[in-house]
């Protein structure tokens, strides 16, 4: 009798063939066939799965914010100090590891794509949205005081644009930006967005 498949498995075997062809060959290596490769299966199996490079692309993009909340939810809850577990979280989004920088290099690849990609824009916006929303609380809880709507969303913005910055830099740029370099900036940056006034 043949074994029966698991179809959470064998979705699961495929997920970490695509991470490993964008960690070896980066997303333009990303192809059905290099998949199917690496999982050693067929091209019409990965297929039964993923359409196509869309497909994949997007599932990468799902893994990766999945991959990132994951590890911020086990965060044991230590920092009395609301900053300090603010920048904590922060960091999760910059490459300052092989992990995070595959991570990075999946993410800066993804968002250029949804330039030209409404469907792809969409799948975006809905994570981006939820990594917002969690920012901005812990903004507000590292704020002295109630800060205004206006005010907290122009603060939140601002940590999006250094933290999106600078993992785009990192990635394309390792050298000029290195793990110290990014918590250094981050560090001041934080500085700036928690304590400086509406103009920033």
């Amino acid at each position: 009798m043949p074994r029966q498949v698991d179809h959470a498995e064998r979705r699961a075997e495929i997920s970490g063939a695509v991470w490993q062809v964008v960690n070896e060959s980066g997303l333009e290596g990303l192809t059905l066939r290099a998949v199917a490769a690496a999982a050693g299966c067929t091209t019409g199996m990965v297929t039964h799965y993923f359409r196509d490079k869309k497909a994949l692309l997007a599932h990468a993009r799902s893994v990766m914010h999945r991959r990132m909340a994951d590890r911020i939810d086990a965060m044991p809850v230590r920092h009395a100090d609301p900053r300090a577990h603010l920048y904590a979280v922060a960091e999760q989004a910059l490459p300052l590891d092989e992990e995070r920088h595959l991570e990075a290099v999946v993410w800066s690849s993804f968002l250029l794509t949804t330039r030209t990609d409404p469907e792809l824009l969409r799948e975006h916006s809905v994570s981006h949205a939820s990594w917002v929303r969690r920012l901005t609380a812990l903004v507000r809880a590292a704020l002295p005081g109630e800060p205004e709507p206006g005010d907290l969303e122009d603060r939140v913005r601002a940590l999006v644009a250094c933290l999106d910055g600078l993992a785009l830099n990192a990635v394309t740029d390792p050298d000029a930006y290195p793990p110290d370099v990014q918590r250094r900036v981050l560090d001041r940056q934080l500085d700036l967005i928690l304590e400086g006034n509406r103009t920033l």
